[in-house]
């Protein structure tokens, strides 16, 4: 049996971008939204878009590779199948965040998401969008803040 692979020694450059405007993010603003929005399971508050703008240079060759991102939460999941970010206890209840790609498709906690194709000469964004979800009934009302870590692969 053969394994064939390579290690490299490089890190990709990640930054949090606004894709409307390109400038930098420090995070993801959710605005307020009402606790009387979430009605059943599975509702969602507004989406709010995102990208990870991957720049090629020394150590992050993106010739032949696309981008994946694994956003695993800081304090856990929730959901039927664990598939949303829990919110950091003592703020809203019955919520999660969704965190989808860019043709909308959840991307559960602590799962890879689709490939996306990168750029070998220029920065490339990932396109990514997170809302609210509803995972109970009643949501109640509070602060409704995460923490989210994640993963670039190249493959």
């Amino acid at each position: 049996i053969q394994f064939k692979g390579a290690i490299t020694s490089g890190t990709c450059s990640i930054e949090i971008i606004d894709p409307v405007t390109g400038g930098k993010m420090d995070n993801v603003r959710m605005g307020n939204v009402a606790s009387g929005r979430f009605n059943t399971i599975g509702d969602e508050g507004n989406s709010h878009p995102f990208a990870m703008r991957v720049t090629p240079g020394t150590g992050c060759d993106t010739t032949t590779n696309q981008g994946y991102v694994t956003f695993k939460d800081k304090y856990g999941a929730v959901g039927a199948a664990g598939e949303l970010h829990a919110l950091v206890a003592g703020g809203a209840t019955n919520l999660g965040l969704a965190i989808k790609d860019n043709t909308g498709t959840l991307i559960a906690n602590g799962s890879e998401s689709k490939a996306y194709d990168l750029d070998d000469s220029a920065p490339t964004d990932m396109l990514f969008y997170a809302a609210y979800r509803a995972f109970g009934i009643p949501v109640t009302a509070g602060d409704a803040n995460t923490d989210i870590g994640f993963v670039f692969d190249l493959k």
